[in-house]
């Protein structure tokens, strides 16, 4: 192959590639919409919002900053999920002391949280497994850099986010 032909083809496939790019787009984008409008019809009377912030790190150490979408850290109506103590069916009071040899903890403390919503618990996680379906790109693209973005049943606001 000449170098002529070698040129045409990379244009070729560069051509065909902005256009899978933008394929891959426009059908995130509209599976994504779909879904929350799906979502908060079946859901609205349980969850009224859930959220996520997305930026790219001032200063990491010497390394490259890399943008991330931080979907696996989410607020659901405007808690973040680690505070929700009604998803934890188990709570634990004490841990007790871990055991080397056992590879257990010894005298812990943990009973079944009667406040514990099932529901909850299950759409939190329906929430967590579609946002880990888009790709950064994605999120960029459609929120920008240094956001915190709000689903509801009205539509999605973008805030700026800020972060230290």
């Amino acid at each position: 192959m000449e170098i002529n032909e070698k040129l045409e083809n990379l244009k070729k496939l560069k051509k065909e590639l902005r256009s899978k790019r933008t394929e891959l787009d426009d059908a995130s984008s509209d599976l994504f919409d779909s879904w929350c409008k799906d979502f908060f019809t079946k859901n609205s009377d349980v969850i009224e919002s859930f959220a996520w912030n997305q930026y790219t790190p001032y200063f990491n150490d010497g390394d490259a900053t890399v943008f991330s979408a931080n979907t696996d850290y989410i607020k659901v109506n405007d808690v973040y999920c680690d505070e929700l103590e009604n998803i934890q069916k188990i709570k634990v009071t004490n841990w007790g002391t871990w055991n080397r040899v056992t590879k257990k903890y010894d005298n812990r403390v943990e009973f079944e949280n009667p406040n514990y919503d099932e529901r909850l618990d299950n759409l939190v996680t329906e929430i967590k497994d579609f946002l880990q379906l888009f790709d950064d790109d994605f999120y960029l693209s459609k929120y920008g850099d240094h956001t915190e973005i709000t689903v509801t049943k009205n539509g999605v606001d973008v805030d700026e986010y800020d972060h230290d």
